[in-house]
């Protein structure tokens, strides 16, 4: 059966504001994981990725009509479930009796936010392949909806949902199809502008994630487990978006990527043999890494690697249990950067209860770690985090839009005794006091000429407008 992905429509300047042009745009590896499953049954099918391509709903709404599928089907969050909706709501006028299926992290938290609607048919909650390919054999031949672990359903369209027993985590993640990046359009997407990659395309190589930080939901999805795909398959992925995609760098997206130590020097090793010249970036925590590590990494074509941070402050690390001392993350920074590799940093300002002074802290700690590259990120309450409820109590937001909420530029929660205009302005000036210090640009800044010129532009264009905007805003100070 012909079967739709799609993903709404969104302009990028929601999501990164003034950085837009600096600002990373990734394929969904949610929906090209179940696209490689669906093509994997026999079906037919296509995505649609309605914000890389710049369509309007309109747009859309011509595709839909175009294809007239049998199933769509759309990754939620809190940012994209009223469009998620809207878009099942269209669907349903244009093509009479399609099938209608959300999944992703919003409904698994939230599943009435999706299955309240008459024009949502199906819920996937959790981790999806297996019970959406399940889902699959009911739609075309039948059968009951209550054997379908991990699925929400309802009987009617206006009849009161059911939700099965939860689906059971995927053991061997070898078992996965390769994600279907060949439905996507790869021309559209680009790395971040720090990565150097003309052709940067990234991997989740593990799932789960065995830390509890309070501002984070994945394990919502993916447990509290850590599972990994074995080196051969990874390697095996490497082969693949290289021989078909032309990659040349590769994005660990794992949250945690160095969390098992032996993983990561089997890795190393089979890189090095395979593929000597191939370079690649990742994201770990400062507390999972050691000298003897970082070397290996850097042998094997490791050139950067992105710390969560978060703040310099003891008590804020503590609430929002990221228990990594100050001390240690300096040292982590420090064996990284003997080891010859590039550190990009993120911080998240105005944490509940975080007061000015903390600010400052934290950003006097940023400049002291200097990394190449940092981000001065705003706190957002997502719904479904340990911390969101205490936010609440400690805080309020400037307002209860999730559709715009944006950790790059847009203040939507303001902690007591703060404002809009005290945070906006202290994190454009932080961005201006980190990149425009004499001995950064002295130490760091030749090291922008090695970007493709592309991303040198996009990275300053986005540097520029944040600088100029921390300026006018200061001004009035």
């Amino acid at each position: 059966m012909k079967i739709l992905f799609i993903v709404p429509p969104a302009a990028l300047e929601e999501r990164y504001g003034a950085l837009t042009s600096a600002g990373a745009v990734y394929p969904s590896l949610g929906l090209a994981y179940l696209a490689g499953v669906a093509e994997g049954l026999g079906h037919r099918v296509r995505i649609i990725d309605a914000e890389a391509e710049g369509m309007t709903m309109a747009e859309l709404e011509v595709e839909i009509r175009r294809e007239a599928p049998k199933l769509i089907g759309l990754q939620t969050f809190c940012t994209t479930i009223r469009k998620c909706v809207a878009i099942c709501e269209k669907a349903k006028r244009i093509v009479p009796g399609v099938a209608t299926v959300l999944g992703g992290v919003h409904v698994t938290l939230y599943p009435e936010d999706g299955i309240g609607s008459p024009a949502v048919d199906y819920l996937v909650l959790g981790e999806g392949e297996r019970t959406f390919a399940e889902l699959l054999d009911l739609v075309e031949q039948g059968g009951d909806p209550a054997t379908v672990d991990g699925l929400v359903w309802k009987p009617a369209p206006d009849g009161e949902p059911v939700t099965n027993r939860a689906r059971a985590l995927i053991e061997d993640l070898d078992t996965l199809p390769f994600p279907a990046r060949h439905l996507l359009p790869m021309e559209r997407y680009r790395s971040g502008a720090q990565l150097r990659g003309k052709r940067t395309v990234h991997l989740m190589t593990s799932r789960g994630c065995p830390f509890n930080c309070g501002f984070c939901s994945s394990h919502e999805v993916f447990g509290r487990t850590h599972r990994f795909q074995s080196t051969e398959r990874v390697l095996a992925e490497i082969r693949n978006v290289v021989q078909e995609q032309g990659a040349d760098e590769i994005q660990f997206y794992d949250e945690s990527f160095t969390a098992n130590r032996k993983r990561v020097l089997d890795l190393c090793a089979g890189l090095r043999r395979e593929f000597p010249r191939l370079r690649w970036t990742c994201f770990t925590r400062a507390d999972l890494v050691k000298p003897e590590l970082l070397r290996e990494m850097k042998k094997a074509g490791c050139y950067q690697v992105f710390y969560g941070v978060e703040s310099g402050v003891p008590r804020l690390l503590e609430l929002v249990n990221k228990r990594i001392p100050p001390e240690k993350t300096k040292q982590a920074f420090r064996w990284t950067h003997e080891a010859g590799i590039q550190i990009t940093a993120s911080f998240i300002l105005t944490l509940p209860t975080e007061t000015v002074e903390e600010t400052e802290q934290s950003i006097r700690f940023g400049l002291e770690l200097n990394p190449e590259f940092v981000y001065w990120l705003t706190f957002v309450p997502y719904p479904g985090t340990r911390l969101s409820e205490y936010a609440l109590e400690t805080g309020s937001l400037t307002h209860d839009d999730p559709e715009k909420y944006n950790v790059f530029e847009d203040v939507c929660y303001l902690p007591e005794g703060r404002d809009a205009d005290e945070i906006s302005a202290t994190v454009r000036r932080a961005y201006r006091r980190f990149y425009l210090r004499p001995s950064y640009l002295l130490r760091h800044g030749w090291k922008y000429l090695r970007l493709p010129p592309s991303k040198l532009f996009g990275f300053a264009k986005g540097g520029m407008k944040t600088l100029a905007a921390g300026i006018g805003l200061d001004s009035h100070k």
